[in-house]
């Protein structure tokens, strides 16, 4: 017992050794670069192996009288508090290697939404180098403002203004800031009710002879009414969505519609029914990854989102870039440039950037599994600020259905008993010739 002991206390002294350096080295890169804590990674994993290594050589009797044991009052010469202290700088440890990933998630979810920012505003640059050049020459004569509600337009002429490096224009005080279509500026009102799909056990098709890549190409063919619609994601399969053609101008295609009903779908559901998708289209449902990379791998999406709390609340978000990759990507999400007229809070950037994840397949960054943790299929980091896909039940438990960024600039859980993600074109209102797929057999 003797030699256990003092092999024991050996291991000990060393790990103290250890993290009285790692965290010198901490405190020094926290003075002399707040924002970066540089700890090496190989480092922090030899500590752990370490450490653990160190609680197994114990008894579990012992080694759970050392952690209760108060400092210097054993009856062991010292052993206990010196090992009791080493476990707890093991859990302090493993507490701080956790945070340094989650920093590391958080940064590498930035960077990449910051280098799409930057290709896009390469393109835009150019694009609006191009208009100067044709404004000086005198090619481009009138600037025309569209209010697709009203369907007028308004001449005006062009100003030092109307030809910034940026993508939107000024709209009247009503709506929002519109966005450049060549010169056309495109004002759009943002209305922040929302119908929810009514849960019934009658399907009425609507539109069934268009063939529409989405609910903006049924919209486009003269649709007006919400309601269930056949699309087209991938060129000739057909599937079925709820389509919202009032909100906000109207053309969303819901991909995820969760609703309180009696009978709530299970939405704790493996790889295979995410990626093809599941549920009543008339109620609770996920379109499927699939079709989310099908709708938006060519064209620039918006996502909105429609949420309402136990309490009646209603708030939305706009993401003005919506994109989801292919399987061999693990359908990969980039969820990028939140709106600020939004009154739901941006709890999508935490998972802009990370690949999909199911209770079968984990692809988050958290050391367990996020989707068996919070009961659904998402896009999760460690682990999630919205989790749609989890349990609808009015609950503070964070594998509900609900939203962290409840509000814009205020970090707050909300349980949610209606929520819709739903998408569309940024070319939305412009005729597209190519929305509907052609040289598909009726059969």
């Amino acid at each position: 017992m003797t030699d256990i002991f003092g092999t024991t206390l050996r291991s000990a002294l060393f790990i103290c050794f250890c993290l009285v350096g790692v965290t010198q080295s901490a405190a020094i890169a926290s003075r002399n670069q707040s924002s970066t804590v540089n700890v090496p990674s190989e480092l922090l994993m030899q500590l752990l192996d370490v450490s653990r290594s160190v609680q197994k050589l114990l008894p579990a009797q012992l080694s759970t009288e050392l952690v209760d044991a108060d400092d210097g009052k054993d009856e062991t010469g010292g052993y206990n508090s010196l090992l009791a202290l080493a476990l707890r700088h093991h859990a302090l440890l493993q507490q701080r290697n956790e945070d340094l990933l989650t920093q590391h998630a958080r940064c590498t979810a930035q960077v990449e939404a910051l280098q799409e920012d930057k290709q896009e505003l390469r393109q835009q640059i150019q694009e609006y180098k191009q208009q100067l050049q044709q404004f000086m020459k005198g090619e481009s004569s009138v600037l025309r403002i569209v209010d697709i509600h009203e369907e007028t337009a308004i001449d005006q002429k062009p100003t030092t203004a109307s030809v910034a490096i940026d993508d939107y224009c000024l709209c009247e005080d009503n709506v929002t800031r519109g966005h450049m279509d060549g010169n056309i500026c495109v004002c759009t009102f943002y209305d922040m009710t929302t119908e929810y799909p009514a849960t019934t056990t009658e399907l009425e098709l609507l539109s069934a002879g268009i063939r529409a890549k989405d609910c903006a190409g049924h919209q486009n063919e003269g649709a007006t009414k919400n309601g269930v619609y056949e699309i087209y994601p991938s060129q000739c399969h057909a599937v079925q969505v709820w389509c919202d053609l009032e909100t906000d101008g109207g053309g969303w295609t819901v991909f995820l519609n969760r609703r309180e009903q009696p009978d709530q779908e299970n939405f704790t559901r493996n790889w295979q029914d995410y990626r093809d998708g599941f549920g009543d289209v008339t109620s609770e449902y996920w379109l499927g990854n699939e079709g989310l990379h099908e709708l938006t791998a060519k064209d620039e999406h918006v996502l909105r989102v429609d949420a309402e709390d136990f309490h009646g609340n209603r708030r939305w978000g706009i993401w003005e870039r919506f994109r989801v990759e292919d399987e061999e990507h693990n359908y990969k999400l980039l969820s990028v440039k939140y709106s600020s007229n939004s009154t739901l809070g941006d709890g999508l950037l935490w998972h802009s950037g990370m690949q999909f994840s199911t209770i079968d397949r984990d692809n988050d960054k958290h050391k367990g599994s996020c989707s068996d943790e919070y009961k659904g299929g998402w896009w999760y980091n460690v682990c999630h600020n919205a989790n749609p896909t989890g349990i609808l039940v009015n609950s503070d438990d964070f594998d509900s259905v609900g939203w962290v960024y409840w509000s814009p600039r205020q970090y707050k859980w909300a349980s949610l008993r209606n929520l819709q993600m739903k998408l569309r074109p940024r070319s939305f209102g412009t005729p597209d010739p190519t929305s509907a797929p052609l040289g598909c057999s009726s059969a």
